[in-house]
């Protein structure tokens, strides 16, 4: 087999065919030593012939083996090496070639990328030097690519941050503190019409070589700055509308508060009858309404007076060191009476050990009251109002009122928050809608967190919370 495939034949018939030993040999019997034999195509190889008489089936027989020539294997085996090495060099150049079309293809794809982004986008040399400028970056400044390629960056920057930007470059650049903690900056950009753009910088460094590029990108914030402005106009106009009304409100409240607490007091001296009798029965009553009527207002103005100061940020508050323990129990005694015509059952549960805090003792104690008011109020005979102190595993200090009253859906809980407004019941309740704002008011003056939750007709439940900052050690 290994002759026929030397010689090009398909079988053995082939070569008997084509003349066989005859034709291979040219009709000579062959010697040992170097030779020629032809194949099939009547190629001339020369071979290495080895001749040797041998014993075949008990007859004289001559035994041949032909070996291709040693110079012809060599230059057979050269040939072999530069077709494989030709083959491996098409496959590298064809590999080259698909790797150079598919990083094209991602540059181009990156590109487009670049055009369409809304911020301006330069690519800097090592020495700051500009490569390119993305189509946002030409509108942001109005200069062309072709203008700015090869000039320094600073020509973009203003002359008033030139000196930041190169700074930032530079920090960048070194691989300093400033490229570990890059967050960008704010700078004032360059327009080529004249005039200045605000504009937010980040520089980050492409690639890791001995002669990196940097990428930068600006952000227009001239809409951003503008609204910021505006929105620093408003708040300011907000505030000084709200402290003209602080202001007007507390005006107005102590000016009705001074002949109101003469009403009261001759109201009182016409009721006790301290002159003499007053004769009509009828009279004594209309000055019943008369002194009821004002207290009410008093308690209103009172209270406007006091959102007004908090409002107003002056609010006069002594913070020293709270039991907050004894404020509440107290508190709780001076609710009773009420609780008690009103048939409601008052329960008391206080933290062992509680810490003071530090709070103002007068406004906690007037939150604990107007808490302990409502609770009251808007519940029903039989009802419950559970008071209770407690001291979290996190430290906070905190006084927890529930009741089981009427309770509040959450739309009425939020229209309940608001100054002046009043949440509608089955019976009518008195009151300025000014109790549970001025308590919440009172509560974060005290540098406290009030909480409230509610259910209609389960109930509410409130939490004043005073952080471990507030609390005292033990």
């Amino acid at each position: 087999r290994t002759l026929l495939d030397l010689l090009d034949y398909a079988d053995i018939d082939a070569f008997h065919a084509a003349g066989g030993l005859d034709r291979l040999f040219h009709g000579r019997t062959p010697d040992s030593g170097v030779a020629q034999i032809e194949t099939r195509d009547g190629e001339v190889l020369p071979v290495d012939a080895r001749v040797q008489a041998v014993d075949w089936d008990g007859q004289p027989a001559t035994l041949v083996t032909l070996r291709r020539a040693q110079e012809n294997r060599a230059q057979e085996a050269r040939l072999q090496e530069d077709r494989a090495r030709e083959s491996a060099e098409a496959a590298r150049a064809k590999s080259l070639e698909l790797d150079l079309r598919q990083r094209d293809a991602e540059a181009r794809e990156l590109h487009a990328i670049l055009d369409t982004a809304t911020d301006g986008v330069a690519v800097l040399d090592a020495d700051g030097r500009i490569l390119s400028l993305n189509r946002s970056g030409e509108a942001l400044f109005g200069f062309d690519q072709n203008e700015v390629a090869g000039e320094p960056f600073s020509i973009l920057v203003a002359k008033e941050s030139q000196e930041a930007a190169v700074a930032y470059f530079e920090g960048v650049k070194s691989g300093g503190v400033q490229s570990v903690l890059n967050d960008g900056r704010d700078f004032m950009a360059r327009a080529r019409q004249g005039g200045s753009i605000p504009v937010f910088v980040t520089l980050g460094r492409l690639g890791s070589g001995a002669t990196p590029k940097f990428c930068v990108v600006l952000r227009d914030l001239t809409a951003w700055k503008k609204a910021e402005r505006e929105l620093g106009d408003a708040r300011r106009e907000a505030e000084r509308a709200s402290a003209l009304k602080s202001d007007f409100l507390a005006k107005v409240s102590h000016e009705i508060r001074t002949p109101l607490n003469a009403i009261l007091g001759f109201a009182e001296v016409i009721m006790d009858e301290r002159f003499g009798p007053v004769g009509n029965a009828r009279y004594r009553d209309y000055m019943r309404d008369i002194h009821k009527s004002g207290e009410h207002v008093l308690s209103l103005v009172n209270d406007l007076l006091d959102l007004s100061k908090i409002e107003a940020g002056k609010v006069d508050l002594d913070f020293t060191s709270v039991d907050i323990n004894a404020v509440v129990a107290e508190c709780v005694s001076i609710m009773q009476p009420q609780a008690n015509r009103d048939r409601v059952v008052m329960r008391l549960s206080l933290a062992p050990s509680l810490p003071n805090i530090v709070a103002d003792e007068r406004s906690m104690r007037q939150i604990v009251l107007n808490l302990l008011s409502n609770a009251v109020k808007f519940n029903e005979p039989g009802g419950q109002v559970i008071v209770s102190t407690a001291l979290t595993d996190a430290g906070h200090a905190v006084v927890r009122i529930k009741d089981t009253g009427v309770g509040m859906s959450d739309d009425e809980l939020q229209t309940a928050l608001e100054p002046f407004r009043q949440v509608s019941t089955a019976r009518k309740n008195e009151g300025t809608g000014l109790g549970l704002p001025l308590t919440k008011a009172l509560v974060e003056a005290n540098r406290a967190s009030f909480t409230i939750r509610s259910r209609k007709g389960e109930g509410t439940m409130v939490e004043v919370t005073f952080p471990p900052t507030r609390v005292l050690a033990e």
